[in-house]
């Protein structure tokens, strides 16, 4: 009687830890969708993101990496969570410098030759604009944002933020070209919801 008690009581722990890990396992949905704008060349680079997400998030350890090649900067826009660390790198032949003009991270790393880096950490919450002041034709931008929920559109404008907690959120875009647009999104756990924007000039 006793043993089988004992089996009955391991049979339900067991089952609920599948419906556990079962729960884990789909915990979180996506967010799909597009940017479209009349100009193809604009549907590239956008950063889509969401607004006012519950949490506290730790920035990844690893530095982001901004490299200037062919007087370049790559990437040309880079989304990051607040707190993270970059690295700029030099990997052309001649000497570079960036600097940041805006004022909610304005900052001179000098001029430094090729192979050298250095490193900014991104610790307020806004778009930091990238110059150059050897080669006025440079130019980048990092956006700094709160949350780890963002992504950046592809050369069709597609995009894709994976788990995402449960809920009904803003999702947000800001474009170096178009005006910045927001929706509401409502995002279920094992599901995908898929939103469009249209972009202006």
């Amino acid at each position: 009687m006793r043993r089988t008690l004992f089996n009955a009581v391991l049979m339900m722990v067991f089952l609920g830890l599948i419906v556990i890990s079962q729960k884990e396992a789909v915990a979180g949905g996506t967010i799909t969708g597009s940017v479209d704008t009349k100009r193809v060349k604009y549907k590239k680079n956008v950063v889509v993101y969401l607004n006012n997400v519950p949490g506290t998030f730790k920035a990844p350890e690893k530095p982001y990496v901004v490299d200037q090649q062919d007087l370049t900067f790559i990437p040309h826009v880079l989304p990051v969570l607040v707190g993270s660390k970059v690295d700029f790198k030099n990997s052309d032949n001649v000497n570079h410098n960036v600097f940041s003009p805006t004022e909610c991270k304005s900052f001179n790393l000098g001029t430094f030759g090729p192979g050298v880096y250095k490193t900014v950490t991104f610790d307020r919450v806004c778009v930091v604009e990238l110059l150059c002041n050897v080669h006025s034709e440079m130019s980048a931008y990092v956006v700094v944002l709160d949350n780890p929920y963002f992504a950046l559109t592809g050369t069709d404008g597609s995009f894709t933020i994976e788990n995402v907690p449960a809920g009904t959120y803003e999702i947000a875009v800001w474009s170096e070209k178009l005006k910045a647009g927001t929706q509401s999104v409502t995002v279920t756990d094992g599901s995908s919801a898929t939103v469009t924007f249209n972009l202006t000039r």
